[in-house]
């Protein structure tokens, strides 16, 4: 049975101990992520339940479709984001680092203006809230642009500008009606997308050994992703029969992003591991949920889910689980079993978007994946939570204001 485990489970090369030069931010926005993860999914997993008449529906559905939404993009999505950009982006970009202090106000911010945002307050408070939000995202758009006017000028177009302008359409999303699908959509294209295509580049460049985005290449994908936010923004708001005019776009961005960084030959190369399938089956999925915005009446809730569950959250579950095993000094989970994980939510996402496009999992194979997704989450949560930990208790006191 052991060699077989060993077989299943290869033991992973030994972490090479991280010596902190600033000090880290990243563990206090991804914190506050895990919670709303939780918070967020299993929100959708009842919705997805009541949905396909595993348990009863209430009158509240609409009130919480809309709650899981702001959970999911306000401040789970939200969070790992803000944390990888404001912790790497002087990396990415290749500017300056702000003083950590003003970054973690961001993160005051953006959890008191949640917890003001709640439906147990109303009037002021919540108004307020809502306010707090867009300010936490407004701010990081400050730093960000800071970062980039000092930055690398070569990295501008590519990486600097998009990463910037991606947290002003999670701003918006606090004023927005997230429960409606075309909304929530344009905030996940606009923003999400964008910063992950930021990430990714430098992921593919420095991990995989692809090749970064410059001069020309970098003018064509600047120029197709603004083309992308346009059509996006007009088909959600104002066109709906410019989504499969916006999907193609974002095949476009795809592609010319693929294409210039050699990503899908470096991935090749690299061989098998969880970075390269995080990468991967994001990758497949955007792509994915871009080609359903090509027919004639698409689905929309199914593109949402796509990208939500099959991109997001997969590079979620891949990505933080890599950093924060080499800012702790410790494997927050075995390189293989990761890639299972990474495997079986990505199932669990297309089963998900099926069922939002007519088709119903009988009961018995509902709950199995529930129950699957809930154990998955729990054993990964649970291992990063303890990696973020370790972070929290190597800060030592000169790195406070470094």
């Amino acid at each position: 049975m052991l060699p077989f485990l060993r077989t299943l489970l290869p033991a992973d090369p030994p972490l090479a101990p991280m010596v902190f030069s600033r000090r880290p931010i990243v563990h206090r926005f991804w914190l506050t992520g895990l919670l709303a993860a939780w918070c967020g999914f299993a929100l959708g997993f009842w919705l997805w339940a009541s949905q396909l008449a595993l348990v009863e529906v209430t009158a509240l559905w609409p009130a919480l479709k809309l709650w899981h939404a702001r959970l999911q993009i306000e401040l789970f999505l939200g969070a790992f984001l803000l944390g990888f950009a404001l912790q790497s982006g002087p990396h990415v970009i290749g500017g300056k680092s702000p003083p950590p202090v003003p970054l973690l106000r961001l993160l005051a911010l953006l959890q008191l203006g949640f917890l003001l945002s709640l439906p147990l307050f109303a009037g002021w408070p919540a108004w307020s809230g809502q306010l707090l939000l867009s300010v936490a995202y407004l701010g990081a758009v400050y730093f960000l642009a800071r970062i980039t006017a000092s930055g690398d000028g070569q990295r501008r177009l590519s990486r600097g500008i998009p990463l910037t302008a991606s947290f002003l359409p999670l701003a918006l999303a606090p004023w927005l009606p997230l429960e409606q699908p075309a909304v929530a959509l344009w905030v996940l294209w606009c923003g999400p997308v964008t910063s992950a295509l930021v990430a990714a580049q430098q992921l593919v460049q420095n991990v995989l050994g692809g090749q970064n985005l410059l001069g020309p290449a970098a003018r064509r994908f600047a120029a197709a992703l603004l083309a992308a936010w346009s059509l996006t923004t007009l088909a959600a708001f104002l066109l709906p029969a410019l989504w499969p005019a916006a999907g193609l776009s974002w095949l476009l961005v795809l592609f010319i992003f693929s294409h210039a960084t050699r990503f899908l030959s470096a991935a090749r190369q690299f061989g098998f591991s969880s970075i390269q399938l995080t990468l991967l089956l994001g990758f497949a999925a955007a792509v994915l949920a871009a080609a359903t915005l090509l027919l004639p009446s698409p689905p929309l809730d199914a593109t949402l889910h796509l990208l939500g569950a099959g991109t997001f959250t997969v590079l979620i579950l891949g990505v933080a689980a890599r950093v924060v095993s080499f800012f702790s000094g410790i494997p927050a989970l075995n390189d293989r079993l990761l890639c299972y994980f990474l495997l079986l939510w990505s199932l669990i996402a297309l089963v998900r978007a099926a069922s939002a496009i007519g088709w119903s999992p009988s009961p018995p194979l509902l709950i199995l994946v529930l129950l699957l997704a809930l154990l998955l989450l729990a054993t990964w949560s649970g291992r990063v939570a303890l990696c973020l930990r370790k972070i929290s208790l190597k800060i030592t006191p000169d790195l406070l204001y470094k």
